[in-house]
């Protein structure tokens, strides 16, 4: 048995802001932008399984170059089998694979723009893009109002921001926030963004005059946030349904027909192997706090490299066993 049937394929949203992993059901996220080794890193630790293949939903704009990129940098970070597919693809293998009938808008509030689809039986039938309406511009305006608000102006206007979208998630849940000895309420955000959102309302609405969906989908990081619910609701008289990572998902659903994973799941000697691999990958990270970044990078080409070696079950074990004694013997 190689070692590449032992490895999990993930589904990845490459975020402009977090990016998202899924794998059998599970969504884990990697804030600041998209960095393949962080992203790899993470899923091993998360899924405690070696990670070597990946399906990477990427925007529709992206140009020749920002895919080729892409694959580059996923490959140089370990990556070794590496799938491209579109976020629209994404969508649709989500819906599909959960049957829903009839025409689908969706509308994805993300961090930064909104994306409004139409789909039907696969086809996408109408789409727009709304690049003034995101959470980021939330982030701005809401950050102009605490600078006034508190005298701010000495403060770094990027700390600022992040702060001001710290704040813009807990209001998600609480009616206000404690900063500086003073209450930051909801009503006081939902005032700054409701025309915002009122605006992107009115776009929404002309596409259910033309198209008449059967079904609403909202989602997007701003999907949570109550007003942008609330006010949706108000002027498209139509209740959205809310639907977290669906981009994630249906690109691990990909992963998981490329991977067959459901097949692989049920072979007892890939269970019992992975079972060791494990072990062995705890190993590793009980030491892994005493390693320098080379002897880290090292450490994390250990699966890597017996990838590439096809032979029986306790020869790469043995292989793998000698690799961590070494990096040990180095570390000491």
């Amino acid at each position: 048995m190689s070692i590449t049937d032992l490895n999990v394929c993930v589904g990845i949203d490459y975020g402009s802001k977090t990016s998202k992993i899924s794998y059998d059901s599970e969504i884990i996220s990697v804030n600041e932008n998209f960095d393949a080794l962080e992203l790899r890193e993470e899923a091993e630790i998360y899924f405690d399984e070696p990670v070597f293949s990946c399906v990477i939903a990427i925007p529709e704009n992206f140009t020749y170059k920002q895919k080729d990129d892409t694959i580059f940098l996923s490959k140089k970070s370990g990556f070794k089998n590496v799938n491209i597919i579109s976020k629209n693809e994404a969508i649709n293998l989500y819906f599909n694979n959960f049957n829903y009938n009839g025409k689908i808008l969706i509308y994805d509030f993300g961090a930064s723009k909104s994306d409004i689809l139409i789909f039907n039986d696969g086809e996408i039938l109408g789409s727009e893009i709304i690049d003034d309406v995101s959470g980021n511009e939330f982030d701005k305006v809401f950050a102009s109002w605490l600078s006034e608000r508190f005298t701010l102006n000495l403060i770094d206007k990027k700390i600022l921001i992040d702060k001001a979208e710290q704040i813009k998630i807990s209001l998600s849940d609480n009616e206000y926030v404690l900063w500086r000895d003073v209450k930051i309420l909801r009503e006081d955000f939902e005032r700054l963004i409701y025309f915002t959102i009122k605006r992107a309302s009115h776009v929404l609405q002309k596409f259910m005059r033309i198209y008449k969906p059967d079904n609403f989908i909202l989602t997007g990081g701003c999907a949570k946030i109550p007003i942008v619910q609330r006010v949706l609701r108000e002027f498209t008289k139509f209740s959205p349904e809310i639907i977290d990572n669906i981009i994630a998902k249906g690109a691990s659903i990909k992963a998981a027909e490329i991977s067959n994973l459901s097949d692989k799941n049920k072979n007892p000697e890939r269970l019992n192997l992975n079972s060791k691999i494990r072990e062995l990958r705890g190993k590793l990270i009980e030491i892994e706090d005493s390693l320098t970044r080379k002897q880290k990078d090292k450490l994390y080409l250990i699966f890597k490299q017996a990838e590439n070696i096809s032979v029986s079950d306790p020869e790469v074990l043995v292989l793998i066993e000698n690799l961590i004694s070494e990096i040990k013997d180095s570390a000491k």
